[in-house]
């Protein structure tokens, strides 16, 4: 819900796919949460993957003059190149559910920016945090 191409992603760019490993050495960081979906809704805020396996959500949607809070924590793992994360608190249970799991495929990560697809094919980018 909240939860990077450039050529310097470890062989992406040539046509391999990063591992699991590769992953795991660049996803641990605060990324910004900053999109506007095609429905118009706006999104702002954070999220922090922590090397202990946890993981925080600070974010705010924005629709016209209607705005939402939502936080949330949990944990994450890396399998397969895609980033799971297991919601363990949230602000709002009537979105998202505690033990909620999300699988998002890893298209692309580097020092600066990641680029994953949800379950629901929506492409997603954010840039680290400085």
């Amino acid at each position: 819900m909240c939860l990077l191409l450039t050529s310097c992603s470890h062989g992406y760019d040539r046509g391999k796919p990063l591992s699991d490993t590769d992953i795991l050495k660049r996803i641990v960081g605060v990324w910004k949460v900053n999109e506007t979906a095609p429905s118009g809704v706006k999104s702002s805020g954070s999220v922090s993957i922590l090397k202990d396996g946890s993981v925080t959500c600070n974010a705010k949607y924005v629709r016209g003059e209607r705005e939402l809070v939502m936080n949330y924590t949990g944990t994450w793992q890396v399998k397969n190149g895609f980033l799971i994360e297991i919601i363990q608190t949230t602000s709002n249970s009537n979105l998202l559910a505690v033990g909620f799991v999300t699988r998002n495929k890893v298209l692309s990560l580097d020092d600066q920016k990641f680029v994953f697809q949800m379950e629901t094919g929506n492409k997603i980018t954010r840039q680290r945090s400085k």
